[in-house]
């Protein structure tokens, strides 16, 4: 069950929209912003800085909360961080552009280490290598995805403006429909168990004690 969560339902719609952004974020920040290839580039950074330091807190909150809990409330927070890219506007201050952009790269990264953890949980070893395959196909379809989705969502709004150019509001647009769709995916893992793949995060020995 938790493999066809992560990777084949609620998870592939949760990495389309959150690899929507990696995308948009650069074109708005030199379309609608005006800003240069470098200095878009170094807001950018902020982004997956925020991947980085989030890195070494996964683990105690995965143990802590379990897959379940960290999956629903981080998830619905990366996408409410996705969407809040699409307030940024010229005249926000840098260290406000900076603050979201790096909450939402680490919600960014706990949602997928959560996700690419916890799919191999319940999989026998005889079915690992197909099991790993299948994920690997998806993680890569739903990266093209996303940046589809995301040029799609731009072009329609674009379109229905009516504006002879792309503007700051049509990645607006796209950018809170990416959030939306984060958010609204990771309430589907409602449905697991709270004690869904303990056996990897030591979640049930946290709060049970460890078993001798």
């Amino acid at each position: 069950m938790t493999f066809g969560a992560t990777d084949l339902r609620a998870g592939v719609l949760i990495r389309i929209g959150i690899n929507a952004a990696p995308f948009l974020l650069p074109l708005m920040f030199q379309v609608g912003f005006g800003l240069d290839a470098f200095h878009s580039g170094a807001l950018v950074v902020a982004y997956f800085l925020g991947n980085l330091l989030m890195k070494s807190v996964t683990t105690p909150a995965l143990r802590r909360f379990g897959f379940r809990s960290v999956l629903v409330v981080n998830g619905c927070l990366a996408g409410l961080f996705t969407a809040a890219c699409a307030l940024l506007a010229p005249a926000t201050p840098y260290p406000l552009i900076v603050t979201v952009l790096l909450l939402a790269g680490a919600t960014r990264s706990m949602q997928f280490t959560a996700l690419a953890t916890l799919a191999f949980a319940d999989i026998d070893a005889d079915r690992r290598s197909s099991a790993t395959t299948i994920s690997s196909m998806s993680q890569q379809l739903s990266m093209v995805l996303g940046v589809a989705v995301a040029a799609g969502c731009v072009n329609l709004a674009h379109i229905w403006r009516g504006a002879p150019a792309l503007g700051l509001d049509d990645f607006h647009a796209a950018l809170t429909v990416a959030g939306a769709l984060v958010g609204v995916a990771s309430l589907y893992f409602l449905v697991l168990a709270r004690d869904s793949g303990a056996e990897v995060s030591g979640h049930r020995q946290s709060i049970w004690g460890a078993r001798p």
